[in-house]
């Protein structure tokens, strides 16, 4: 049967569904639902096209124009000015740095925009034209999520993208090679001179706006350097958010800006966006559950802007962060679904291994990786009536994989400097703790300021908090819980009543465990673990010792006995070394009694596609 005509109702996007909760986004809804992007100006002469041959699409829910939506619309990233980033060339002069034959060593794909006009300048998925444009520069060009969640996979000859898939961007090498280019322009009065006249101005009127570009850029490329290579499809996201809002945004003298900033030294796998909204938990780390609040980091991590000045300070807390867009975008990833293994293009599955693999996982996997039919939320601990598909919290003591992300997080101390009196004056707080207030009181004060929603943000636990009639009231006829997984914020302790809504606050465990979500799609997700560190589910599933050592990333090509991607050595892609720093790939032994190969290869099979056989596995 195919995938479309077996997917449950609560996983499409219908208009019973858009009327109640299916827009809520974090405690929020639009009160103007038509809401669309405007479009960028019309196209400057760029000297490049798009890569001829597109490739094949499967069926995930999304039609042309909204999968176009999702690649090409501004969130409020400025990464650059728009005309400079088309005419500015290489460090090297070799060509333009926009030019796709040069984009694509990053591992960035190229689409159509469907008619949409979002894309005029025929750059690839994830970047945007933001439509506010700046004085002496004009609109700035920015990154989305489709930069990091877009992906192709090949076999044989077949190519699919696949949309909201871990991409195989190199987010670190392309920031600082577009600062290099930078750079060697604003040095070199000739290239400056030159970058001008295919602007069409003056090197005067360009020699100062560009000068300033360069400082900032250099400014952000420092911060954001990796204390080492973290190669295609990771990047530490919240080491360059916190590093965003703690050094280069932060109106603070440049000492307290530089004992805030820490190289970012713990990469991460982008994860996968389908299911995401219907997620209690979304990040590795399980501590935000607000779309609109993650949503508003990311841009804030890839070149959006805010002001965090003193109390008082004009246009404090103002920022470049396009609310409207990450809410639509929420909605869209509502109706994205997961991508079926194409059996006319990769193989059939075998039914029978299958079988034996569906057994072995429900018996030692899915404890933790909750899989249809879902283990959901109580609907009575949502503001919004919603429950959510329950994510685990495995404690890294328990799961054994490497320990850097977490313990980064950890050590990592903030001075807030004119943010002090978001945390009761106090000069030294813990990192993730500044993230998630700061960018709360972001996403609260723009709210205030932008009368887009007719439901605000009410405290850190947003859906999660519980309704203030209900408090005293839900404590009886509660489903069973894994052992990992997050109790309700709505039981009391001890029987005791307690009025009001109150902030929810996640368990201090939360920042010494990684998330263990749903597995549909995971055929399109590797590498594995939280830190890439493994290339396929088999090496997964097998004993430490067996696993390699060392393998290489960023080829697209499928390894479908195995279930990852080929990683043999290639010309231009990154050797993942698991005794680097950060990407150890031990851990996540599970089962305690290893399987043997062949157990291992009828999981695989299973995971291919794990609603192949089961029609009715959704509820």
């Amino acid at each position: 049967m195919h995938r479309s005509a077996r997917w449950p109702s609560r996983f499409r996007l219908t208009p019973a569904r858009l009327s109640a909760t299916g827009l809520l986004a974090g405690g929020l809804l639009l009160a103007a639902c038509a809401w669309q992007e405007p479009r960028p100006p019309s196209a400057g002469d760029v000297p490049w096209s798009l890569p001829a041959e597109a490739a094949a699409t499967l069926p995930q829910g999304w039609d042309p124009a909204l999968a176009a939506r999702f690649h090409f619309g501004p969130q409020g990233s400025r990464l650059i000015p728009r005309t400079w980033f088309a005419a500015l060339e290489t460090a090297d002069g070799a060509g333009r740095f926009a030019a796709p034959e040069h984009l694509a060593r990053y591992g960035l794909l190229y689409a159509g925009d469907a008619g949409t006009g979002l894309n005029p300048d025929r750059l690839p998925i994830g970047f945007a034209i933001d439509p506010s444009p700046q004085p002496a520069t004009g609109n700035w060009v920015g990154l989305t999520c489709a930069a990091c969640h877009t992906n192709e996979v090949t076999h044989r000859g077949s190519r699919l993208r696949i949309d909201g898939a871990p991409a195989s961007f190199d987010f670190d090498s392309f920031s600082a090679a577009l600062d290099t280019a930078v750079q060697a322009t604003n040095a070199d009065p000739a290239r400056l001179a030159a970058l001008a006249a295919r602007l069409g101005v003056t090197p005067e009127a360009l020699r100062e706006p560009f000068a300033n570009f360069a400082t900032r850029s250099a400014r952000q490329a420092a911060i954001q350097a990796p204390a080492n290579p973290a190669g295609f499809a990771r990047v530490d996201a919240l080491g360059q958010i916190i590093n965003a809002i703690a050094a280069l945004d932060l109106d603070a003298p440049a000492e307290v800006q530089d004992a805030n900033r820490r190289a970012p030294q713990a990469p991460v796998s982008y994860p996968h966006l389908w299911l995401t909204p219907q997620l209690d938990w979304v990040q590795w780390v399980p501590i935000a559950g607000s779309p609109i609040g993650r949503n508003a980091g990311e841009v804030l991590g890839v070149h959006g802007r805010v002001a965090l000045g003193p109390p008082g300070s004009a246009g404090r807390f103002n920022t470049s962060v396009q609310y409207e867009s990450l809410h639509a975008m929420e909605s869209w990833i509502s109706a994205l679904k997961p991508p079926a293994w194409p059996e006319d293009r990769f193989g059939a599955i075998d039914r029978a291994r299958w079988t034996e693999g569906k057994r072995i996982f429900a018996a030692s996997c899915q404890g933790c990786h909750n899989m249809p039919p879902f283990r959901r939320t109580d609907p009575r601990d949502s503001r919004a009536g919603q429950d959510y598909i329950r994510v685990s919290a495995v404690p890294q003591s328990v799961v054994g994989t490497d320990p850097t992300y977490l313990r980064a997080l950890a050590e990592w101390r903030i001075d807030p400097g004119p943010l002090a009196d978001l945390f009761d004056g106090a000069r030294s707080v813990r990192a993730p703790d500044y993230f998630g207030k700061t960018v709360t009181t972001v996403v609260l004060d723009n709210l205030g300021k932008q009368p887009l929603f007719t439901i605000n943000l009410v405290d850190t636990g947003e859906l999660r908090a519980c309704p203030s009639g209900l408090r005293s009231t839900v404590n009886g006829g509660r489903a069973a819980i894994q052992r990992h997984e997050v109790a309700s914020p709505c039981i009391i302790p001890r029987g005791q009543v307690a009025l009001g809504s109150r902030p929810w606050v996640p368990p201090a465990s939360s920042w010494s465990a990684l998330k263990a979500g749903p597995l549909l799609g995971t055929w399109a997700t590797g590498p594995f673990l939280h830190n890439g560190s493994v290339p396929s589910v088999y090496d997964l599933l097998s004993p430490v010792a067996e696993r390699p050592a060392v393998f290489w990333t960023g080829g697209r090509e499928l390894d479908v006995e195995k279930l990852g991607f080929v990683s043999a050595e290639a010309p231009g892609l990154f050797r993942f070394d698991t005794a680097a720093p950060a990407n150890s790939n031990h851990g996540h032994a599970f089962p305690a009694q290893p399987l043997p190969p062949a157990q291992r290869l009828a999981v695989v099979e299973f995971l291919k596609d794990p609603l192949r056989f089961d029609a009715g596995g959704l509820r």
